[in-house]
């Protein structure tokens, strides 16, 4: 694992999945096709000599939500923030992400070290095909440019953009006007003072 102290995280995971008569999303030419059933990632994890402890130590707590069942993103956040037992610090990631070396002990740091009394650490994730060696020593853009999406299938949420670039990488994290969903640290009293709202649409 890359976390500096893998014994000391708890996972909540909300595993949406199909588990029979599966389809392909919408293909090229609006196509759509039949397909397997997702793997179960979770067994997968703790079946592996990876994860095995951690699943018997009781680190990893799991909702299981067939497709068919599944009411999208922001019902999936609110049923993963009821996932939380009491920890300090609250963490929420997509599902597709790549981890720095001790990202755990540099998300804290960076979190100390913010110029707020409240703060959350919050960010775009990069791609999974970002140079990471390059990327440690690059500015990161800034979080703001907010459109609304164009696609009917996204309901006009709003879409923040990378607008910019930070002039050098900053001593210490900047202010920002928005928190991406995709990736967010903060401490774990914001589950009480900005509860998620399970009724949000898609």
């Amino acid at each position: 694992g890359m976390a500096q102290d893998p014994d000391k995280l708890f996972v909540g995971l909300v595993q949406q999945n199909c588990n029979h008569d599966c389809k392909t999303a919408i293909l090229k030419g609006a196509t759509v096709s039949d397909t397997e059933p997702d793997e179960d990632c979770y067994q997968l994890f703790c079946d592996s000599p990876e994860g095995q402890n951690h699943c018997n130590a009781g680190r990893i707590r799991v909702l299981h939500v067939d497709e068919s069942d599944s009411l999208g993103p922001y019902t999936a956040r609110y049923f993963a923030s009821k996932l939380w037992n009491g920890e300090q610090w609250y963490i929420q990631i997509d599902s597709h992400m790549t981890f720095a070396p001790k990202w755990d002990a540099l998300s804290l740091s960076m979190l100390q070290d913010a110029p707020s009394n409240k703060p959350i650490l919050s960010h775009y994730p990069p791609s999974d095909e970002t140079d990471f060696r390059r990327a440690r020593t690059t500015p990161a853009p800034r979080i703001c440019g907010p459109n609304f999406a164009s696609s009917p299938n996204e309901a006009q949420i709003i879409r923040l953009e990378g607008v910019g670039q930070y002039e050098r990488v900053p001593g210490r994290p900047r202010f920002a006007p928005f928190v991406a969903a995709g990736y967010f640290v903060v401490q774990s009293d914001f589950l009480f003072q900005v509860p998620f709202d399970p009724f949000l649409p898609w």
